[in-house]
């Protein structure tokens, strides 16, 4: 076993956030991954868009910004910033100054402007992850280079399956560490049935990060290849990627000592008003699986990572992939509820590898009626595994190495197609693992079905030497983009590959 020495600036102890309803106190481990001391940090303020409502919600402390006649309009100015923590500061690169970037609300239809202004050292760029749109306005290869700014324009397709959807930058080789540092943010896609639950329900949206509790950047190149396995091993310690972390937390993906909900160690659910508690979780982090469990009375999910269920389902607990979304009825106890994740292993067999750490607690008179959620949701109810479904093309795509993990052998090029499909086709691919890692992976603009599992995502988790099979149908949009793995160290070392889909 390789014990990686590295150079801290830790903050103090941070207290464990106790339950409104019993003040107990969830105590979270740390997680593997070397936290680096870097760069000084630097303040930002709030830059909001012209046009935009932006409210905050009372509970959860997330900025909103409502489309209104069709359209939303978002200034994101990107930054490093010092943000208060426990009584301290901690380092960021931030949305706005703020812990979580701003909630952007949206229906099918809705047009959506982003302007990303980078304050940062260095280029930056935006991904919607999970929207259905044309990868000509969810281009992941364009940056917005230091002190400049770039506009993007979505148009949401009618189409549109209602869900959690998140935003985040996309720049090769940097991704990992721009997602963990905090540069992330929920898209919420509306549709009637988001009518129907407003009479009965609460709206919340809770992200999920892991980001470094340091005072400075941990995560500067020339400290990490001075300081634990990059000076142990030399500088080729670092993978080639510039990645400013040692070796074995490029492999394992990075991650922070606990998990932080909307910036904060678990947030109160409360002024329910007796309706029912629904919340919009996504794990935000870099590289961390979570499982979700709750020990209220209840909990049910409404929502996938691609969209909507077509009935709520009732569950004990939700694993959710680093990248991966969920929407879920939170039904308190006599003593209410607290909702907590553990983090799974990504090596192996995937075990739970933390205690139980706190995302959020549900005050006892939370609403409990759920016969008066909807018996039926909108969702999209194409089975492409049917007897019936026709199948353009089969493939088979091969997740490849450890410390230099790949998809079919080849690092990724951005100039090389790897994989080339046609509009309006339906594609099976079977996935493989050679791996003793999980990887989940992540195809953009064009939601797919796993096999033997209910709903629509955009991603998939291949376990360990493992097997999935998925259908992918290329509806709506010709273009260039990519799948990769969303341990985000994984993509920014190579394991990424394009895909063109044609007329």
């Amino acid at each position: 076993m390789l014990v990686v020495v590295t150079k801290t600036t830790p903050l103090p102890p941070v207290r464990a956030t106790s339950s409104t309803a019993r003040g107990r106190a969830l105590t979270a481990l740390a997680a593997a991954g070397a936290l680096l001391l870097g760069g000084c940090a630097s303040d930002t303020s709030a830059d909001a868009g012209a046009g935009t409502v932006v409210s905050a919600a009372a509970s959860t402390s997330v900025e909103e910004a409502v489309s209104h006649s069709g359209q939303v309009s978002v200034t994101l100015t990107a930054a490093e910033t010092q943000l208060s923590y426990d009584g301290v500061t901690r380092w960021a690169m931030t949305y706005n100054g703020q812990a979580t970037g701003p909630t952007i609300r949206v229906h099918p239809g809705d047009t959506m402007t982003i302007t990303v202004v980078n304050h940062l050292s260095k280029p930056t760029s935006l991904h919607t992850h999970g929207l259905h749109v044309s990868p000509d306005q969810d281009n992941v290869f364009l940056t917005v280079e230091p002190g400049q700014s770039r506009t993007y324009r979505y148009d949401i397709p009618m189409d549109q399956q209602a869900g959690t959807y998140w935003y985040h930058p996309h720049v090769h080789h940097l991704t990992a560490e721009q997602v963990a540092s905090g540069l992330s943010g929920a898209i919420i896609v509306e549709d009637a049935t988001d009518t129907s639950l407003a009479r009965t329900t609460t709206d919340r949206v809770l992200v999920i990060n892991d980001p470094p509790l340091t005072r400075s950047n941990p995560w500067t190149a020339d400290e990490a290849t001075t300081s634990g396995m990059g000076s142990m091993m030399g500088g080729d310690a670092m993978m080639g990627n510039g990645s400013g972390v040692d070796m074995m937390t490029a492999m394992l993906g990075r991650s922070g000592p606990r998990l932080l909900t909307n910036g904060r160690d678990g947030v109160a659910l409360t002024d329910s008003g007796g309706t029912l508690e629904r919340v919009h979780v996504v794990n935000a982090t870099a590289s961390s699986q979570l499982r979700l469990a709750y020990d209220g009375a209840r909990m049910l999910r409404l929502s996938t990572t691609g969209g909507r269920l077509p009935t709520p389902e009732e569950v004990s607990s939700v694993d959710l992939a680093p990248g991966e979304r969920t929407e879920l009825v939170l039904v308190p106890g006599s003593n209410g509820g607290a909702l907590t994740a553990q983090r799974l292993s990504n090596e192996g067999s995937g075990g739970v590898v933390t205690n139980p750490e706190l995302i959020a607690t549900v005050a006892a008179d939370a609403g409990t009626n759920v016969s008066a959620l909807p018996r039926t949701m909108k969702a999209d109810s194409r089975d492409l595994f049917a007897s019936d479904a026709t199948v353009a093309r089969t493939r088979t795509i091969t997740l490849d190495g450890h410390m230099n993990p790949t998809i079919d052998g080849v690092p990724f090029d951005p100039n090389t197609v790897n994989l080339e499909a046609k509009l309006g086709t339906v594609e099976e691919w079977t996935i493989v693992s050679n791996s003793p890692m999980a990887h989940p992976i992540h195809l953009h603009t064009w939601p797919f079905q796993i096999q033997g599992q209910q709903g629509w995502t955009d991603m998939v988790t291949v376990p360990a030497y493992g097997t999935h099979v998925i259908r992918v149908v290329f509806d709506d949009f010709a273009g260039t983009t990519v799948l990769h793995c969303h341990i985000l160290d994984h993509e920014d070392t190579g394991m990424m590959n394009v895909i063109r889909v044609v007329a």
